[in-house]
């Protein structure tokens, strides 16, 4: 399984919660930021499709969950940039429940994620 599988997709509220592992979390910036104008990749849960715009960033539900992200690729970078910034504060265990907030997507960070913890 690719590292970028692993991670998955929750529903908080108004929020989403895109959660994984360091290397999962390094592996979907890796694959989005180097990805095509329009790039689908497949998570634990469903899928993250990427979509360069000339708008803003936009983050949206879709069915089946599809996470959807939209915008410049200076916008998208700010995504690719808390993925990272998430991974590394994990990595350190330095905070006890390491997140960041890029509008309603929340990125957090798992340490050692279970079988029943990513509902397995």
């Amino acid at each position: 399984m690719n590292d970028e599988r692993s991670c998955r997709l929750r529903v908080h509220g108004d929020d989403l919660d895109l959660a994984g592992t360091p290397a999962a979390l390094r592996a979907l910036a890796a694959a989005l930021r180097a990805a095509p104008a329009t790039h689908e990749v497949q998570i634990l849960n469903g899928t993250v499709v990427q979509h360069h715009t000339e708008g803003p960033l936009a983050v949206e539900l879709r069915g089946s969950p599809s996470l959807y992200l939209q915008g410049t690729p200076t916008a998208l970078a700010e995504v690719w940039s808390t993925l990272e910034t998430v991974a590394t504060a994990t990595d350190a265990d330095t905070e006890p429940d390491p997140h960041r907030h890029v509008g309603r997507l929340v990125v957090t960070g798992e340490r050692n994620a279970s079988l029943s913890d990513l509902g397995l």
